[in-house]
Order: structure tokens, then sequence, then C-alpha cells
């Protein structure tokens, strides 16, 4: 598993027309103005395939910012 870092540039590769380097762990990414159920379905797929990680739409939506999901990620992948 990488660093946060590396989760956020995966994150903000994953949905269109977010700015490089303008996430952060604190960002409450439902908020964003690009958050869609595409960019829902496109974090769902991006965390299978980049980690492995199979998550829910609900679960998702529980995980209110990139810092909450991303240590899901983490704890799902180090199971």
């Amino acid at each position: 598993m990488g660093s946060l870092d590396t989760f956020l540039e995966r994150f903000e590769e994953a949905i269109e027309d977010i700015t490089p380097g303008s996430m952060n762990g604190a960002t409450h990414y439902m908020e964003l103005e690009v958050w869609d159920s595409l960019a829902l379905l496109t974090t769902i797929a991006m965390l299978d395939a980049e980690y492995g990680v199979h998550l829910s739409a609900t679960k998702l939506k529980a995980l209110p910012s990139l810092n909450c999901l991303y240590e899901y990620v983490v704890a799902e992948v180090n199971k």
C-alpha cells in the first residue's frame, strides 16, 4: 500500500475535471462539484483495480473524507 500522497494522485487521476494536487486528506470528495454517479463508480473501480479492495456504494458513502477512505483501504489491504 502506498502513501496518502500516492492515493490522492490516483484518486485525482480517476475522477474527471480534478486539478492534480488540489486534493488533501481532509477533502470531502462527495461535496466536490464533479462528484456524481460516474465519479462514484469510477472510484469503486479504481479501488478494485489499484488495491484489490471491493467497496460498495453504501460503504463508500459512509467514508466522508479522502483520509477516511484511505485509512479504510489501508485496513482492507493489510487484512
